[in-house]
């Protein structure tokens, strides 16, 4: 299980290790082993199995980068060349035979971050209708389903069960149209379930249960999904460095498209909280400005806090 997550400077300690006497690479290392194992519940030898598997990862595109030279390969990292014919051999079996590596299995964040959205397009709620379209209710017992909701919902409808999973369903397929025939995954219960549980735990879906109903319903309660408690938090995080690192890895290739920014600045305390506020309504109007339905998907990632490591 999980551990409760803790602040990065609860023990003295390990603080004054990370933050001090590590380089760059040492404090990325480090903090994805306690992100993943620590506040993701991955088993010491199956992060060691994953570690592997990417060190190994390295090794094969840089024999692809260098041509296939083996003895090129061998040199820049330091590792004999039949160790390096062995990894490319153990590589391209796994992917010839579509064989799954030993890696740690990724939480679907974009299905939690896109259903709001998907929600709003395909069941949008327009006052002064009902967001309540279940048959087999009086007006009464509607308007006391909806008396027990909150006032401040997004325009859209009410949805059941099964439109609900539907909603996951198409987000799946969406997502993987563009990956290799072999690397797609079958959607399945399990995922429904698991998608479910975080849009719940996090307060992005409502859940309606009564006795009225022969099955429950979903309403959306917020526009965005946003991760509610430590251990939810540790799983969007892990999510957003993996994507944060590829986004960055497109940079240092000077890929076209990617913008890397960072300030450096001070700021009055008493204003930090109303500054933030501002950045995240600035940031969202932003992507409203430029959205574009079936435009070329973008992502931003943005981080703000207190300077560490001067």
């Amino acid at each position: 299980m999980p551990l409760t997550p803790q602040q990065p400077d609860s023990d003295p300690v390990i603080n004054t290790i990370v933050n001090r006497h590590m380089g760059s690479a040492d404090r990325i290392l480090v903090q994805l082993a306690m992100g993943v194992m620590k506040m993701g519940g991955h088993r010491y030898g199956a992060f060691l199995d994953a570690a592997t598997t990417a060190a190994k990862f390295a090794i094969y595109s840089t024999y692809l980068e260098q041509g296939r030279n083996i003895r090129q390969t061998g040199f820049l990292y330091h590792v004999e060349p039949k160790r390096v014919k062995a990894i490319i051999q153990e590589i391209e079996q796994a992917l010839g035979n579509g064989q799954m590596l030993k890696i740690l299995s990724s939480s679907k964040s974009y299905y939690l971050i896109a259903l709001p959205h998907l929600w709003q397009e395909k069941y949008p709620h327009t006052p002064p209708n009902s967001r309540l379209r279940v048959r087999g209710l009086t007006p009464g017992e509607r308007e006391e389903i909806e008396a027990g909701l909150p006032d401040d919902l997004p325009p859209a409808q009410i949805i059941d069960l099964m439109e609900f999973t539907s909603l996951v369903q198409l987000l799946h397929e969406l997502s993987q149209k563009d990956l290799p025939e072999h690397q797609r995954m079958a959607f399945s219960d399990a995922l429904s379930e698991h998608i479910k549980f975080r849009l719940l735990h996090s307060g992005t879906v409502i859940q309606i249960d009564s006795p009225r109903l022969t099955i429950p319903l979903f309403a959306l309660a917020q526009t965005v999904y946003i991760p509610k408690g430590a251990q939810e938090r540790a799983f969007a995080m892990t999510d957003d460095v993996a994507r944060f690192f590829s986004l960055l890895q497109r940079w240092v290739n000077a890929d076209p498209g990617v913008l890397r920014a960072i300030e450096v600045f001070d700021i009055n305390p008493e204003q930090r909280e109303a500054a933030l506020q501002e950045l995240d309504k600035i940031l969202q109007a932003w992507a409203d400005k430029y959205h574009v339905e079936g435009g070329e998907p973008m992502v931003m990632h943005l981080a703000t806090g207190s300077r560490e490591y001067d």
